[in-house]
């Protein structure tokens, strides 16, 4: 297999997280501001772009099987960028990761958050209840004779 044909899907790998790094960005921007609505459509764009990662990853695959000394660069060149830019993709990919983690993390605290909201209502309601006598019914009174 050529190793052109691998630095330029490297390349094509490095685009691809440069569109991403952004996205996590603002990932973590929208679940920050707790509009789930606006999330779910931005999670929506987000998933075409990380198709196209995945493709990449597939394509990518079958170069991870040569062996080193069996990879065959057109210069030292070639090799050298090439190495470079599968160091800026896995930085760049650390930092969407971590970006991703937050967002996971915050948006888990804000379902929590939720949740003990709604259950607090729910416990108020249920004790309202409790101390309220509906309209049509009559109180029972206590029957003390005899």
């Amino acid at each position: 297999m050529p190793m052109s044909t691998f630095s330029e899907l490297i390349q094509r790998k490095e685009e691809i997280l440069r569109r991403l790094t952004p996205l996590s960005t603002r990932q973590l921007e929208i679940v920050r501001s707790g509009d789930m609505s606006l999330l779910i459509s931005f999670l929506g764009q987000k998933q075409r772009i990380l198709d196209e990662f995945v493709e990449i990853e597939q394509d990518l695959q079958p170069f991870r099987d040569i062996p080193p000394e069996q990879r065959t660069w057109s210069s030292d060149t070639e090799r050298r960028e090439t190495g470079e830019a599968i160091n800026r993709c896995a930085a760049m990919l650390e930092s969407i990761l971590q970006n991703d983690a937050q967002s996971m993390e915050e948006t888990t605290i804000q379902k929590t958050d939720m949740e003990e909201g709604i259950r607090r209502i729910q416990q108020g309601t249920r004790a309202h209840s409790s101390y309220t006598v509906s309209e049509t019914s009559t109180p029972r009174r206590f029957d003390v004779s005899k």
